[in-house]
């Protein structure tokens, strides 16, 4: 490990603590190397003349001395024996302290090596950094180390350390003695047989899947409930939320349905629901959903038809895909998730069971497989906690006298940094609205710099300081010390649904995946007359992978970080999105079903004669929807009509019994044979409609019984 402790000064801080007790001994104290784990390691030399060293031990660091207490002759490299008193009255002197006696064997003198591991208080890490030109900074690192052993350190070799060695404390003093156990002979001459074992290593045998969980209808309707109470469905611009609602449970009963999209008069999406409010803590599927993140490999979700329902297999189908939405609600990873609809099956009343596959599942049956092309797929996040050691050592002797402090520089080097700006909204100590003026900067030694104050100077003046994690060797990072309220960050968020591929079609039912979209528009507002460089901290959701970011982020404590540069007075935009694939079932005969069938129309997923059917079946629906609401029209007339006949019987009832009404009554009796006539008209062109419409929805019901996706890939093997 490089020797990075440049300067020896020393600052005594007096006031400290009590000291604790120390090994006497008539050793040398040549190096101590304090560490972050609560211990501290000593290294001393001896001269013997006589055969036999003593050392006096407090009682209270006898287990850590035996723990890691090495004694070698210097010469030789031979490891010495110890003795001490086992009965513990023998250290009632007074003082505290356990002569210990290394037995010197062969020629006088003797010259010893001896060191051990006691503890002591952890050292402190400071830093300042003086900011440069050219993205240089002159860094300097400091330790803090408080001498409590009760002895003076004179001319010793301080150095300071960290790692991730465990350190504890063991009992080796005390005696230790082991029950055993009293046996007799017994006169036994009937005995049991041992008991049968079975053998292994023999054939192959079939192992049944693991079941990780059985979910009953009442659990996924009490989930979806609960979306539908709190005001929050599982992806609120979905067309295809609503399209299996009305499907039998297992004991006959409709399910609840779920609430259809919000809509304006132009036919556009309202605004998405508020977010949904924490789950309570006895959700049933939220102890399976945390089981589920610790399972590898893919996940089968198997749902089952209920004896009420009409179409088995897409009921089946249906149950799994809204089990599989819920879990990943719950932050399960939607791409190990495949839901596989099973139909009827022997001794299942509905629900779905979640088992543990060995491999990847293949689409079979109505199943909704793992997306093509590694889609879905999110890259785990590496974890940034620092794996190493790190260890400064004084390069000369120095001193520290006992209950006495000392400062120490343990780092005097430029290094690569800069000053940059961080918008950082997620931390606890975050802020949504401005950026931290942040020092960007990388570790130049080969040990890894420990948490601590980061004090920042610039152009001979005090600028701010912050706190720094671990720093690996070598390794970038970014230290917030300012907010100077110069970077200005307005934040959007929205959700929507786009279309991936159509899994498969059965009676006018499609077995979809779409990908639900997040997506968090940035729009940087840049105050400074320069040019700024900003990095933004963004966090995936869990079971979510970024499909839109800036390129090249670097990775921070399970987070990415993109560099955006904004020029001065200026402003620009940063979109970030994530995605997850969603298993959805559409019914063309629903309007929702047939409103996502619109967007396919508008996408490549469809083509070939799947496509030109489809078109034909969107073009019959207009129709039939404009008939219907020409029909109704004609309905509302015909109840003005008549009710507009009410009145003018009336008035002509009234009138014949006046002498002088002729005149007006010969022009109500003409406005009635008028309305009576439009009255007929529309009677007749209603009845028109009504057949038209009876036969466009025949040859819409047969559109959609004869769709398939095999004509699709007939076409396909033939080109």
């Amino acid at each position: 490990m490089r020797k990075v402790l440049l300067s020896m000064s020393a600052l005594a801080l007096l006031g400290c603590g009590g000291a604790t007790s120390y090994v006497h001994t008539d050793t040398t104290l040549g190096r101590v190397v304090i560490y972050r784990n609560g211990v501290a390691y000593f290294e001393r030399t001896a001269h013997v003349d006589d055969d036999k060293l003593t050392l006096a031990v407090p009682a209270d660091k006898v287990d850590d001395f035996l723990k890691s207490l090495t004694v070698v002759d210097a010469k030789t490299g031979e490891p010495t024996p110890v003795s001490y008193p086992t009965d513990p009255g023998a250290t009632e002197t007074g003082t505290g302290l356990i002569d210990m006696k290394i037995e010197l064997p062969g020629k006088r003198p003797h010259d010893l090596r001896l060191s051990y591991v006691t503890e002591a208080p952890a050292w402190k890490p400071s830093y300042r950094v003086v900011l440069g030109d050219d993205k240089k900074v002159d860094m300097v690192g400091w330790a803090i180390v408080d001498n409590t052993s009760g002895e003076d350190w004179k001319n010793v070799k301080l150095g300071v350390g960290a790692s991730s060695a465990l350190s504890f404390r063991f009992d080796l003093r005390s005696v230790r003695l082991v029950e055993r156990e009293t046996l007799q002979s017994n006169d036994m001459f009937a005995q049991a047989p041992p008991t049968g074992q079975a053998t292994y290593g023999g054939p192959e045998v079939v192992v049944a899947k693991k079941v990780l969980g059985d979910v009953s209808d009442e659990s996924i309707r009490k989930e979806d409930t609960e979306k539908d109470v709190d005001g929050a469905v599982a992806f609120s611009d979905d067309p295809l939320a609503t399209a299996m609602a009305n499907q039998s449970s297992a004991q006959g009963a409709p399910s609840a349905p779920r609430p259809a999209p919000s809509t304006t008069a132009g036919g556009r999406r309202g605004p998405p629901p508020p977010p949904a409010k924490p789950r309570a803590a006895a959700d049933p599927l939220a102890g399976l959903a945390q089981r589920l993140k610790n399972e590898t490999g893919t996940i089968t979700i198997e749902g089952y038809a209920g004896p009420g329902d009409a179409d088995k297999q897409v009921a089946s189908l249906d149950r799994a895909n809204r089990l599989r939405d819920q879990l990943v609600q719950h932050g399960v990873d939607a791409s190990k998730l495949v839901a596989v609809g099973k139909g009827a099956q022997p001794g299942r009343n509905g629900g779905a069971r979640v088992l543990e596959a060995e491999g990847q599942v293949a689409a079979t049956g109505g199943a909704a497989g793992a997306p093509a092309g590694g889609q879905g797929t999110q890259q785990q996040p590496v974890s940034l906690d620092p794996i190493g050691t790190s260890h400064f050592e004084s390069g000369q002797a120095m001193s520290v006298t006992r209950g006495t402090s000392a400062m120490i520089s343990i780092l005097h080097t430029p290094t690569e940094g800069e000053v940059v700006y961080l918008y950082d909204p997620e931390s606890a100590r975050g802020n949504a609205q401005f950026a931290f003026r942040s020092l960007r900067l990388r570790n130049p030694t080969d040990s890894q710099l420990e948490s601590g104050p980061v004090t920042v100077f610039g152009d001979g003046r005090f600028i701010g300081e912050g706190m720094s994690e671990p720093i690996p060797a070598h390794q970038v990072a970014f230290v917030p010390f300012a907010l100077d309220r110069q970077v200005v960050v307005d934040r959007v968020g929205g959700e929507r649904d786009e279309i991936a591929r159509i899994i498969s079609v059965n009676r006018g039912v499609f077995s979809t995946q779409v990908q639900h979209i997040k997506r968090t528009t940035l729009v940087v507002h840049n105050r400074l007359p320069n040019k700024v460089v900003m990095y933004v901290r963004h966090t995936l959701t869990p079971g979510y992978h970024a499909s839109k970011a800036p390129t090249d982020p670097e990775h921070v404590s399970g987070a990415d970080l993109y560099r955006v540069e904004v020029d001065g007075f200026g402003k620009q935009e940063v979109i970030l999105e994530e995605s997850t694939p969603v298993y959805r079932t559409a019914d063309l005969r629903t309007p929702d079903g047939m409103g996502l069938v619109r967007a396919y129309l508008t996408s490549a997923v469809i083509n070939g004669p799947l496509k030109g059917q489809i078109e034909e079946l969107v073009r019959v629906q207009k129709d039939i929807a404009d008939d219907e609401q020409r029909r109704d029209t004609l309905r509302e007339q015909m109840g003005e009509y008549r009710q507009r006949m009410d009145e003018l019987h009336a008035q002509i009832f009234t009138l014949r019994a006046v002498r002088t009404a002729g005149p007006l009554m010969v022009n109500l009796e003409k406005k009635l044979q008028e309305v009576s006539d439009k009255l007929s008209k529309s009677t007749i062109d209603v009845v028109a409609l009504e057949e038209k419409l009876m036969l466009a929805r025949i040859k819409f019901q047969d559109g959609v019984a004869d769709l398939s996706l095999e004509a699709d890939g007939k076409v396909a093997a033939a080109r």
